[in-house]
């Protein structure tokens, strides 16, 4: 048989481009394709051990296609262009993890002209699903997180104006999930699960706004480099590796609730095991005829 590896492409602005920075400590990418999930298991003297299980490894190739600065604008214009060219050749899509919505949330007014209505962008992430479902691929949308002002007004010195807020990144990324309830596309809700994380209620003050004070809760999810690798943003805006984790761990509950068919359990790995090679290398050559 010919041997294959069909793929998932991560598909987003720099928080997706950003998946793979070690530097953040744990990383989303890295996560998906090979992810160490600690199972126990009785050896044969009966006692309980840690046993390295990946996610996509050797299964399906986990593609990242993540360009800064990027909206929903941008992605809705190259998909098409993206898809077919990872549908090229005997390899087939077979998850696209959408996340757009971080700056097409910029306030309209913001200098970087970047703003993307709330309307534009459902019909922007619509024409994308469509993309991604005209060639049989499932899809999977991720909401934009909270935004921390006190962290950005920080990264840039306090000499340009925010742009953003945390109100609008929310209503983004709710928007995202009407998107995902009106056409059943599963959604991972950044803002909530970050907020939630940090132990946030509704009813609460949202930290991040910049009337409340500097030292909040979500300073600690959200803060601008020091410790980056237990912290959840670089900047107050893009995710660290506490939010990687977040993001990772939620996209998986999506996918066994929403696509059991792309289960990692559910996928055989490719090629025999090097237990299985032990005794002939027939096995191997009879696995890619």
């Amino acid at each position: 048989m010919a041997l294959v590896f069909d793929k998932i492409i991560l598909f987003g602005d720099s928080i997706t481009q950003l998946a793979y920075n070690q530097e953040f400590g744990f990383c989303f990418g890295p996560a998906m394709q090979d992810g160490k999930v600690i199972l126990a298991y009785l050896n044969l003297e009966g006692r309980k051990q840690s046993h390295p299980f990946a996610v996509y490894n050797r299964r399906l190739d986990v593609v990242q296609r993540g360009f800064g600065g990027y909206t929903s604008n941008h992605g809705a214009i190259i998909v098409d262009r993206l898809i077919e060219q990872e549908s090229t050749g005997a390899s087939k899509i077979k998850l696209l993890v959408v996340f757009f919505g971080t700056n097409d949330s910029i306030v309209p007014e913001s200098a970087s002209n970047n703003s993307v209505p709330v309307e534009r962008y459902q019909d922007n992430l619509r024409k994308i699903i469509s993309a991604a479902q005209k060639v049989g691929a499932k899809v999977v949308l991720i909401g934009p997180g909270p935004f921390n002002h006190q962290q950005f007004d920080d990264a840039l010195g306090h000499q340009f104006e925010v742009d953003r807020t945390t109100h609008r990144a929310r209503e983004y990324c709710d928007a995202t999930v009407d998107v995902g309830n009106e056409l059943g596309i599963p959604t991972v809700p950044m803002w909530h699960l970050v907020m939630e994380e940090i132990g946030w209620r509704e009813g609460d003050p949202i930290y991040g706004l910049p009337e409340l004070p500097a030292v909040n809760p979500l300073n600690d999810y959200l803060t601008f480099l020091e410790t980056v690798a237990e912290k959840l943003s670089i900047t107050g805006l893009h995710f660290s590796g506490r939010a990687y984790k977040i993001l990772f761990t939620n996209v998986l509950k999506a996918i066994k609730e929403s696509y059991p068919e792309l289960d990692p359990d559910n996928i055989p790995e490719h090629l025999p095991t090097w237990e299985q090679l032990t005794t002939s290398l027939d096995v191997l050559k009879k696995a890619i005829e």
